[in-house]
């Protein structure tokens, strides 16, 4: 008799710490599975982004610095005439938690259109100040181009893009700084990028913020 009752007690504790088992492996293959969507699937960060680089005070810069260094003086500003230089750079973030960054090309060759453009139109506003400086009638932007392509042989806009100086940096220094591949994971309110470091987030359906050392990076969703 005593040795049934025995054999039931094994048995009892045999049962009870299977079921201990059973619930300890479900617990940590629950945690495990969400450990894992925590740190690298955040829906809202999954998707397409771009952010608009802004190259207005470097191309203004540069701009204002060539005037200067070619002797055609400070009369006027560069920038004056050079709307937001935005050079589009795409993001896009996977649900298996991976990441990759380029650069716009296209983007990057308008941009730097713009900004021979507005240096041109510097150009042509430091003709007709000095034309009115010399004494002489005033001229008009046209009458100033048409002297400036007596004088060199081509438009203002085609030598600046021929001989000018570089407003924007090139393809290859942007894409060296924003371009690149890895893996991500999100650990509390950091995203760990592969290759780039942590960057603070904050996200929703529109916009995803990345804060990190250098500054605040701004991307809109891509629909």
């Amino acid at each position: 008799m005593q040795q049934s009752k025995n054999g039931a007690g094994r048995g009892h504790k045999l049962i009870v710490l299977l079921l201990l088992l059973v619930i300890l492996l479900l617990a940590a293959i629950s945690c495990g599975l969400a450990l894992r969507l925590w740190r690298r699937s955040d829906p809202v960060v999954v998707g397409n982004w771009r952010m608009q680089l802004d190259l207005t005070d470097l191309a203004r810069e540069r701009a204002n610095a060539w005037l200067r260094a070619a002797a055609l003086g400070d009369q006027t500003d560069a920038g004056a005439y050079l709307a937001a230089i935005h050079v589009p750079v795409e993001l896009k973030l996977t649900e298996d938690g991976r990441w990759s960054r380029s650069l716009d090309a296209a983007g990057l060759r308008a941009a730097e259109r713009e900004a021979q453009k507005a240096l041109a139109e510097a150009l042509r506003a430091l003709v007709c100040l000095r034309i009115r400086d010399a004494g002489r009638p005033e001229e008009s932007a046209a009458g100033a181009e048409a002297r400036i392509e007596s004088a060199i042989g081509m438009s203002a806009e085609d030598y600046l893009a021929a001989h000018g100086p570089a407003l924007l940096p090139t393809a290859e220094e942007l894409e060296a700084e924003y371009g690149g591949s890895g893996g991500f994971t999100i650990e509390g309110p950091y995203l760990q990028l592969e290759g780039l470091g942590s960057r603070r987030y904050l996200a929703d359906e529109v916009l995803l913020a990345l804060e990190g050392d250098d500054g605040t990076e701004v991307y809109r969703r891509v629909r």
